[in-house]
């Protein structure tokens, strides 16, 4: 994400009269727009570059976390993902540390580990009851705080700069988004959190990685198709069935930073120059006898089997296999 976006995104938390109008109102306004903009700036590369992270139809490496309070108690969570949603206290129960300050530990098998606290009661701008929710995920920079409610306030005064256009006190930013409030009905007694008996809070989180692992075999795809950064190749080398006559076989393939594969070919050699949705050819090459390293190039990058960043296994019914790892 542009550092333009971030700070946009940081700003609407400035942009109302009444801030620009009492200096104590504006401090307080301009410490949320200090804690929100570490948090984008820190964490940008986690969420989608758009405007609702918990937009999971469009983002499906994020799921949305559910959090709720009603008449000042019975908190509630839900994780919804695209394989479904779990509700972890029905009913209200299984919650121990529904109350100011206590904080709940949860576990779910697409995001990892994450604990939910409210941290206020009638917390400014959310009305009477258990309010502002601290969000943090073991995954996410360690348990790094989400400002729930901050974040969820830059969504909705964001919704109101594109209802009315952009103003002197108002500057419309292009996300991202990470948190809002829940639906509430357009008429009727309880048409927003600052008037509703029940609080609801919503995020978008990324997915941990495969294996249990961090957040980053989850990384968004770019227009190429592909995930940048670490990316892999596998290569499976077939012995010359005759020594003095034949060739070394190859077949190679290659994932992406998501463990996706991108690119591969089959059986063919005794070098191979591998198109995929990478945007330069990989090219592997073979030695002249089996004790020979493989060769590797990619842009500037050149490197061979003997390499650290590569795992080589034995001969075994006449072929070898080895991976790599390479920027991409």
């Amino acid at each position: 994400m542009k550092t333009s976006g971030i700070v946009a995104a940081a700003a609407i938390l400035l942009q109302s009269q009444q801030v620009q109008a009492f200096p104590g109102t504006g401090l307080i306004a301009r410490q949320k727009a200090n804690i929100l903009l570490s948090f984008l700036e820190l964490f940008s590369t986690f969420f989608p570059k758009a405007e609702t992270a918990w937009d999971i139809k469009k983002h499906p490496q994020m799921c949305k976390v559910y959090m709720e309070t009603r008449d000042g108690g019975n908190c509630k969570a839900k994780v919804t993902c695209d394989d479904g949603e779990k509700e972890y206290n029905p009913g209200g129960a299984g919650w121990n540390a529904c109350f100011v300050g206590g904080r709940q530990y949860f576990t779910d098998p697409r995001i990892g580990d994450f604990s939910i606290t409210f941290k206020e009661k009638n917390g400014a701008g959310q009305g009477e009851g258990l309010t502002t929710p601290s969000l943090q995920l073991k995954y996410v920079g360690d348990w790094r705080e989400f400002p729930v409610n901050e974040l969820a306030e830059a969504y909705s005064k964001h919704n109101d700069c594109d209802e009315n256009g952009a103003s002197p006190f108002r500057e419309c930013g292009d996300g991202p988004y990470v948190c809002t409030y829940g639906d509430y009905p357009a008429m009727g007694i309880e048409t927003g959190i600052s008037s509703a008996r029940t609080k609801k809070y919503i995020c978008g989180v990324p997915k941990i990685g495969k294996g249990g692992g961090g957040i980053d075999s989850n990384a968004p795809t770019n227009d190429k198709g592909f995930a940048p950064g670490q990316c892999g190749v596998h290569v499976k080398q077939y012995q010359k069935p005759d020594a003095s006559k034949d060739s070394y076989s190859l077949e190679v393939y290659v994932n992406d930073a998501n463990e996706n594969k991108i690119g591969e070919v089959g059986k063919s050699g005794p070098n191979v120059s591998l198109a995929s949705k990478l945007p330069l050819t990989l090219e592997v090459k073979t030695g002249g006898i089996d004790k020979d390293p493989v060769s590797f190039a990619y842009g500037g990058d050149s490197w061979t089997s003997d390499d650290k960043r590569c795992k080589v296994g034995s001969y075994d019914s006449g072929a070898r296999q080895m991976d790599c790892g390479f920027t991409c």
